[in-house]
């Protein structure tokens, strides 16, 4: 069983906007809801959870008005917030793909691909990077680089609360890179959905 876990906690202080993050508007919808809807038509995702915090009280609410479980975490950081939520028993032994909020491109297919390729891998535990050219190309400042290789935001890994060997997935595709953390992350964004649109 795959658990969706959509990690949309944080304060998003880079944004510069009092919306919270994930509630910030593209295309006529929250970012949030463009993940949910790749995570929905996933074929290979059994269960989506919201995980959120005290930093998104109207995340939290829109989820729930949507219909997701949502799951309230202590909105410490992203690593603390997910070390929390795998020592529930809830998860554990479990497939958990967490996801940001802020990927809107992403779509079903690619989570589809990427969940493929952890079923085929020995490794409890998956890392999902971008080759840092992709954000060169496009004019984007990556959060992070390692050797080359920028972390999506995208990574699988089994609900036990324990450091996981795990496999490098590298997929050459702007879905993945496109994280939005800046007005000028928007910016990209929209020339991107303009050019594909001509």
């Amino acid at each position: 069983m795959v658990i969706a876990l959509l990690m949309a906690g944080g304060k998003g202080t880079r944004m510069n906007m009092d919306l919270e993050k994930p509630m910030v508007p593209v295309e006529g919808k929250p970012l949030i809801e463009h993940v949910l809807s790749a995570l929905q038509d996933s074929s290979e995702v059994d269960e989506i959870i919201v995980a959120t915090s005290h930093h998104t009280p109207n995340t939290t609410l829109y989820a729930e008005n949507l219909g997701f479980k949502v799951l309230k975490t202590q909105g410490n950081g992203y690593v603390e917030d997910l070390s929390f939520i795998l020592s529930q028993d809830v998860f554990k032994d479990k497939v958990i793909l967490t996801i940001t909020s802020d990927l809107p491109l992403i779509t079903a297919m690619i989570i589809d691909l990427v969940l493929g390729e952890y079923h085929k891998s020995s490794k409890p535990a998956m890392s999902v990077m971008v080759p840092v050219e992709i954000f060169r190309e496009h004019g984007l400042k990556p959060s992070l680089v390692l050797e080359n290789l920028v972390p999506s935001g995208l990574n699988i890994l089994r609900g036990n609360d324990t450091e996981q060997d795990e496999e490098v997935l590298v997929l050459d595709k702007i879905e993945l890179a496109l994280n939005i953390n800046s007005p000028e992350d928007i910016i990209c964004l929209k020339k991107l959905w303009g050019n594909s649109r001509r």
